[in-house]
């Protein structure tokens, strides 16, 4: 599975956000995109979902889960009935109920199974979104700034999961000083290109 990205660049009007960014990210590797807010990190996630036009190319080989920043699922759903529906929508998952209590126990949600969404704390909701995102069948995940408004135990729980994780996973985050530098690809957006760097910070 990979996503292949050929000389993409995007503009708002007269700002030039992308100006030409190519890069191969391959199949079973973990990337980290670092950079400064409004360089172009989610701009670069909504042209490969195709969530705006573009111009240039993107391959995609599989499917792609994805978890966007913030939290958009109705405040009147339950817990598990949002997990339940946005994860299948593609298809069903294989001993679903098991997956999904041992996710709500690793994140201590499990009093919380059947709360309406309205009811559970920034952090609680943030912990709703990356379960959906992780349990939807996919061979390609993107994560966009999944740290938001955890503790840091979450963090670390989710970071270790993503560690074991098989499928090629790219993140966006702000918060690079959770991340160790030798689980991912350090890559940086600057003045519209993106480049491989070596260290976090």
């Amino acid at each position: 599975m990979s996503i292949d990205i050929i000389n993409l660049r995007k503009s708002y009007g007269k700002i030039d956000i992308l100006k030409g960014i190519s890069y191969n990210f391959k199949d079973h590797k973990k990337y980290l995109i670092k950079g400064e807010n409004g360089i172009g990190k989610s701009t670069l996630f909504k042209a490969i979902l195709h969530q705006i036009s573009y111009l240039g190319e993107i391959n995609i080989e599989g499917r792609i889960s994805y978890s966007p920043e913030g939290f958009n699922f109705p405040p009147y759903m339950s817990l598990y009935r949002t997990i339940k529906i946005f994860s299948t929508l593609s298809e069903d998952i294989l001993d679903f109920e098991n997956k999904l209590a041992n996710l709500l126990k690793l994140f201590k949600l499990e009093e919380h199974k059947n709360a309406y969404l309205g009811s559970l704390s920034k952090g609680e909701k943030q912990k709703v979104n990356l379960i959906q995102s992780y349990l939807t069948p996919s061979e390609i995940l993107l994560l966009d700034e999944p740290l938001s408004g955890l503790d840091s135990e979450s963090k670390e729980k989710f970071l270790n999961l993503i560690k074991k994780d098989d499928r090629l996973v790219i993140i966006i985050s702000h918060e690079i000083s959770n991340f160790n530098a030798n689980d991912f690809n350090i890559l940086e957006i600057e003045n519209g290109i993106i480049k491989t760097i070596s260290k976090i910070h």
